[in-house]
C-alpha cells in the first residue's frame, strides 16, 4: 500500500470516528439527569369483558400485610353507550417461598374466591368494595386474579363435559388476568441496624 493511500484511509477513519462521537455525544452524560423526564407510573392491569373495563386494587391504596383481612376495590367502567352486564370471578392464591433444598417451585394454594355480578348503565363508572374474610398468611407471595365467572375451568367443564378442566397456574381463570401481586414476607433488617 502506498503512503498516499494510507493517508487517505487514515483521514477517512478519523473523520468517521469524529462524526460518530459528535452524533452520539450530543446529550449530557451525567447520571441522574432526570429533570426533563416524566415520573414513572405504575400501570394497573385491566380486564375488559362485555365492554366493561375493570381494575382491582387494595382499598385506600393500603400496603397489605400478614394477619389482616384485606379489602379490595373493584373499579368498573362501562366503555360502551349501552347497558352492560358481566359476572366476574375474583380469586386469591398464596404460594410460599421456594425451599432452598428443592428444585421444584411450590404450587399456589387457593385462599379465597368470589363471583361478583356487575350491571352498569351506558358510560357509568362504579367502585365496589370487596371485603375478604380470610387472613393473609405470613411469608407468602399473594396473587389476586380477575376473570369472567363463566370462563373458569369448572364452568367450562360443566358447559362442555367432554372438555376436562385445565389446571391453571396461580388460579388465573381461562380468560383472566393477574390484577395484583404482593408479598407478606417481612423485609430483612440491614446488618448495621440489627447489630445496634
Amino acid at each position: 500500500m502506498k503512503t498516499k493511500d494510507l493517508m487517505t484511509v487514515m483521514t477517512v477513519a478519523v473523520a468517521t470516528a469524529s462524526l460518530t462521537v459528535m452524533t452520539f455525544w450530543s446529550g449530557a452524560l451525567n447520571a441522574g439527569d432526570d429533570e426533563g423526564k416524566p415520573a414513572a407510573q405504575n400501570a394497573k392491569p385491566k380486564l375488559l369483558a362485555h365492554g366493561i373495563e375493570m381494575t382491582l386494587a387494595a382499598a385506600d391504596d393500603r400496603t397489605l400485610t400478614a394477619g389482616e383481612e384485606p379489602v379490595f376495590e373493584l373499579t368498573a367502567v362501562n366503555t360502551t353507550g349501552e347497558a352492560a352486564t358481566a359476572s366476574i370471578h375474583i380469586a386469591m392464591t398464596a404460594s410460599s417461598p421456594r425451599d432452598m433444598m428443592s428444585r421444584v417451585p411450590r404450587l399456589p394454594s387457593a385462599l379465597w374466591q368470589q363471583d361478583q355480578p356487575l350491571v352498569l348503565q351506558p358510560n357509568e363508572a362504579k367502585m365496589i368494595r370487596i371485603p375478604v374474610a380470610v387472613k393473609l398468611p405470613a411469608n407468602n407471595m399473594i396473587a389476586v386474579s380477575l376473570g369472567e365467572a363463566n370462563a373458569t375451568p369448572a364452568a367450562a367443564a360443566a358447559t362442555s363435559p367432554e372438555l376436562k378442566p385445565l389446571q391453571l397456574r396461580a388460579g388465573v381463570p381461562l380468560s383472566g388476568i393477574v390484577a395484583m401481586n404482593f408479598s407478606t414476607a417481612v423485609p430483612a433488617v440491614p446488618a448495621a441496624t440489627a447489630n445496634n
